[in-house]
């Protein structure tokens, strides 16, 4: 169960930090910024084929990681227009049946790698380092999340990490994927396998990680796109130069325009 008031909360309080490091990414990390927004890529096709004498480091890159996070934000969406309006009553009482749906829509948001890779270079560019072209999501998420995300929020001194301790949950994550785990109708609670013990999560504190969860993810990319759109506005003009790292081991100077109708990146040509 969640009422409209803590909904709300939930959702002002991630717009709000997501808004505070993007802000904070554009004034203090500028060229890093652009790179972020640019979407630079390091493509492992264009690297395995000599014969293209291309660099493999691409701005707009990966776009299938867009299309399928076009449809899992689709589906997300239509759930939540359907679930979660308040239209008829400021609570969403818990649900068996949208309970069950959550669970796999949460596995989803943390799996998808769109998601991922921001939070990560997000979390990077804040604490100072380098722009990461090729960001290798492992398999097993529990330290990657803790040491390479959370842990970089914090240093930052960015509360980004607090939110994703409010709601990613590993072991909750695996269980679900592995079908470890049983809704208690007459507990009210989500009773499912960590590595060492059986745990619990009541439904009430599951509406809390949902919540927090799909805010997380809808609002960061949202945001994200939206900066982007406003990138000519914010630096009062559309072209803009970036370090770019060759395949012969050097780092060079790349000049690149911002096209506003079309949302795209470009190199300009020498």
């Amino acid at each position: 169960m969640i009422t409209l008031e803590k909904f709300n909360e939930i959702r002002e309080e991630v717009i709000r930090l997501i808004d505070n490091a993007l802000y904070q990414l554009f004034k203090n990390y500028s060229e890093e910024y652009i790179l972020f927004m640019a979407r630079g890529e390091y493509s492992e096709i264009i690297a395995q084929n000599k014969t293209l004498n291309l660099t493999p480091y691409t701005i707009c890159g990966h776009r299938e990681d867009y299309y399928y996070d076009e449809t899992r934000e689709k589906f997300l969406c239509n759930f939540l227009n359907t679930h979660y309006t308040f239209l008829k009553t400021n609570i969403i009482e818990n649900n068996f049946d949208r309970i069950n749906i959550e669970l796999m829509i949460y596995q989803h948001i943390w799996e998808a790698k769109l998601f991922i890779k921001m939070l990560y270079r997000m979390a990077n560019l804040l604490c100072g380092k380098d722009y990461d072209w090729n960001v290798k999501i492992p398999i097993k998420k529990t330290d990657f999340f803790q040491n390479q995300v959370i842990t970089s929020f914090k240093n930052a001194k960015c509360k980004l990490g607090e939110i994703i301790e409010k709601c990613y949950n590993t072991d909750l994550r695996n269980a679900i994927a592995h079908s470890d785990y049983q809704l208690d109708e007459h507990s009210k609670t989500n009773r499912y396998t960590s590595k060492t013990a059986l745990c619990d999560i009541s439904f009430d504190d599951w509406s809390e990680y949902f919540a927090y969860s799909f805010c997380l993810s809808y609002y960061l990319l949202k945001k994200v796109s939206e900066r982007r759109h406003r990138i000519v506005f914010d630096w009062g003009k559309n072209a803009f130069t970036i370090k770019m790292p060759f395949s012969n081991g050097t780092i060079q100077h790349v000049c690149l325009t911002y096209d506003v109708e079309r949302d795209d990146f470009n190199f300009v040509k020498k």
